[in-house]
């Protein structure tokens, strides 16, 4: 695969240059580095304070409550399950990440369901593994606040009217 993308670039540049676009390239390729770095640190910020706001969350106990709450939908959708165990907090957790479009967030918590779901099927694919990726996969939001954040970091005119669509969209996926 690294000869493919060895090959695409150097046809790019042959391309360029006999374009006569030498010198937007190499701005370009100059310029890139720091306009990286400029990405990197505004949408690192959002997923650095969505993060740490689920580990409070987690810590504070606010997550356990929610998966009271929500632990008779997870036990009909994950059968093969324990009741009270770490997995269904992780489900939970990743469930409302989910739900409030934070889908960077949900990341960690998804990958520590998936252990424990592997750990509990003796490192073996299960139902629910395959059902919860599926879910991951699909996220319903009812309130897409990545979006939105990166919107508001490059000052888009229109955010909150967009919410109806964005929810409705990410309904019609599933």
């Amino acid at each position: 695969m690294n000869i493919v993308w060895i090959i695409i670039v150097c046809i790019s540049l042959v391309y360029g240059l006999w374009n006569g676009n030498g010198e937007e390239m190499a701005e370009a390729m100059l310029s890139s580095g720091q306009n990286t770095l400029e990405q990197l640190l505004k949408i690192g910020s959002l997923i650095i304070f969505y993060n740490g706001l689920f580990k409070v969350a987690i810590d504070s106990g606010l997550i356990k409550l929610i998966s009271k709450f929500f632990s008779k939908f997870i036990k009909k959708i994950y059968k093969d399950l324990p009741e009270n165990h770490i997995v269904n907090e992780y489900i939970c957790a990743n469930l409302v990440a989910n739900l409030l479009g934070l889908g960077v967030a949900s990341t960690p918590m998804a990958i520590n369901a998936l252990k424990e779901m592997k750990k509990l099927s003796n490192g073996k694919l299960s139902s629910s593994m395959i059902i919860f990726t599926v879910m991951n996969i699909a996220s319903f939001t009812l309130f897409p606040l990545t979006i939105l954040g990166i919107r508001e970091i490059y000052h888009a005119k229109i955010n909150m009217q967009l919410l109806p669509f964005l929810i409705i969209i990410t309904f019609l996926m599933i």
